[in-house]
């Protein structure tokens, strides 16, 4: 009897692979199942949005139609303010001559401008009781007696406001001014109306375009073969049947029309249009027998993928994920023969290749750094401050005039120790005590210079310390910065010089209580944490640079604010740092 745990403790007998081609079909039969009510659903909604199209079309198209009639019938009007027409009106029989004719040239010339205003227009006219004639937009002219006249004024009041006339199988706008002695009439082409509104079916075969003329049932039609149809629809809509809705259904040879309704509100006319609804979800016929067939062609892909994967690439894949762990866990790696997959036989040698040229990368890229370091070094040695060496000189040469022997032996014995350490190239690193004694050498002599104006402590080293080896000259530039930004012009300067050595760390702080403003303090914070983009080869950020680079990131310069109101900068050397041999 198959059970529940049956079917998991045979799924879990199933190779990897095998387990992921199961859930590939479980998942693909769910995916159908949902597909196919997602697909009826869709299916639902598109015949939404086609009727909704089919509308929105419908009325874009009227608004387009009923604007171009508004445009031509607010021009009509505008012919009887004409200055030419109303004082061929007013002169009537009277006028002659050149008179006449310079009128006549106007008239003419604004109907012509009427005609070609739209492609609606066929042909526009005046007609002039006054005058007894009818003057068209092509310069001919007719006598008229009152027949035409009357004829047309009978006509517009019938119309009403629209002014829409239907009369010899042809559409007129008419228009009469307040004086009943005017009366435009212009032909409307019915062909260039039906084709205004054909985009709306455009693209269809069985569909059409109907235009409706309530008050004559005067219909226009683009499909001349469905005359029942066409007025089963009018009678439908005469019949009150739609209950304000722009839209209803027509069933005709067992087939359903969707018919829309719009109103052709200057025009005093309705537009309908009718669309066989298989043309709106033709493209929807055969969804799901194509999603079935789609639904197989992607299963049958799937254990053939499944299948291709577990032969060309799962098995060769896990032999290059062993050449990498191998690698990142140090141990020795050998190239692995595989003459079937070339791709991967090629793989196998780049990896090793790679290997090689990453290890030499290594090896040049620490190398280079040494060496990048070594000339910073040598650079910073180079950089004797040719200010201090004459502040120094002169400071020995005004103790001698006072005769203060004392300060001038010390200053001396001071400066010749100093200048020894910095011009001495036999290694780049030494004991930290000799970097100690050296800054505090450097601060001695600053000390006298400044007639005790300055004052430093400095902490004592342990023996521990005396032997940490560090790189040359990563105090002195500290400290020469604390006197140049700080305590050159103060006149109580003070200059703190702490050292801790702790748990792996060498901690050195110096501060003093020079002034420095919260931005100079962010700015040095930020360009000490990138110290390596700064681009400056001398001072702290060469100190900081050579510490990163030999100590790591966690090491280097720290800045922040003295308790003591100025600078305080901590030197951090972390992990390696190591004791002499003595």
């Amino acid at each position: 009897m198959v059970t529940i745990k049956n079917i998991i403790r045979a799924f879990n007998k199933l190779l990897v692979y095998q387990k992921m081609i199961v859930i590939f079909i479980i998942m693909l039969s769910l995916l159908y199942m949902v597909s196919l009510s997602l697909t009826h659903l869709g299916k639902k909604s598109l015949e939404e949005q086609y009727l909704d199209s089919v509308i929105s079309k419908t009325e874009f198209y009227g608004d387009i139609l009923n604007n171009q009639i508004f445009y031509i019938r607010t021009r009509q009007l505008q012919l009887f303010t004409d200055s030419d027409i109303e004082k061929l009106s007013f002169l009537g029989d009277q006028v002659s001559g050149y008179e006449e004719v310079a009128l006549m040239n106007g008239i003419n010339e604004e109907l012509n401008n009427l005609n070609n205003s739209s492609s609606l227009i066929v042909n526009n006219e005046i007609v002039i009781r006054s005058y007894n004639r009818i003057l068209s937009f092509d310069d001919i002219w007719r006598r008229d007696t009152g027949i035409t006249f009357n004829h047309l004024k009978n006509r517009v009041r019938e119309g009403g406001e629209k002014g829409l006339t239907v009369y010899d199988g042809k559409l007129y706008l008419l228009a009469m001014d307040k004086g009943e002695n005017i009366i435009s009439s212009i032909e409307l082409s019915k062909d260039q109306l039906l084709n205004d509104v054909f985009h709306i079916i455009e693209g269809t075969n069985d569909a059409g375009v109907i235009l409706v003329d309530p008050s004559s049932k005067y219909v226009l039609t683009t499909d001349s073969r469905h005359q029942d149809f066409i007025r089963e629809i009018i009678e439908y809509v005469g019949d009150e049947n739609l209950n304000n809705s722009t839209y209803f259904t027509i069933k005709k040879n067992q087939k359903e029309y969707l018919v829309t309704k719009s109103e052709l509100n200057y025009l005093n006319m309705k537009l309908y249009t009718y669309i066989d609804k298989n043309e709106l979800t033709e493209n929807m016929s055969n969804l799901n027998k194509g999603f079935l067939f789609l639904t197989c062609v992607l299963l049958f892909i799937s254990i053939l993928f499944s299948w291709s994967i577990n032969r060309m690439i799962h098995k060769p894949l896990n032999k290059l994920v062993s050449l990498f762990r191998n690698y990142q866990e140090g141990l020795e790696t050998t190239p692995l023969n595989v003459t079937q997959e070339r791709e991967f036989s090629y793989l196998y040698t780049s990896f090793n290749d790679m290997k090689e040229r990453l290890d030499q990368s290594i090896k040049d890229n620490y190398q280079n750094k040494l060496a990048l370091q070594r000339s910073e070094l040598k650079q910073l040695q180079s950089q004797i401050n040719p200010h201090f060496l004459y502040n120094s000189f002169y400071t020995i040469y005004r103790l001698s005039k006072m005769k203060d022997l004392d300060r001038v032996s010390t200053l001396s014995q001071k400066l010749a120790s100093y200048y020894q350490f910095i011009t001495k190239n036999s290694s780049d690193d030494v004991e930290f005590e000799k970097e100690y004694k050296h800054a505090l050498d450097y601060c001695s002599i600053q000390q006298i210079r400044f007639s005790n104006r300055i004052s430093f402590e400095a902490s004592e080293l342990t023996d521990e310390m005396k032997h940490i080896i560090v790189p040359r000259l990563i105090l002195q530039p500290i400290i020469e910065n604390a006197f140049e930004h700080a305590l050159e012009n103060s006149y109580k300067g003070i200059l703190r010089i702490k050292v801790i050595n702790e748990n792996g760390l060498l901690h050195v702080v110096i501060e003093d209580n020079g002034s420095i403003s919260d931005e100079i303090l962010l700015d040095l914070q930020q360009r000490l944490s990138h110290s390596e983009q700064v681009g400056e080869t001398t001072g702290m950020f060469n100190v900081c640079n050579r510490l990163k680079l030999k100590y790591g990131n966690e090491s280097g310069l720290f800045a922040s604010r003295s308790h003591l109101g100025g600078l305080k900068i901590e030197m951090k050397i972390w992990n390696k740092v190591d004791s002499a041999n003595v």
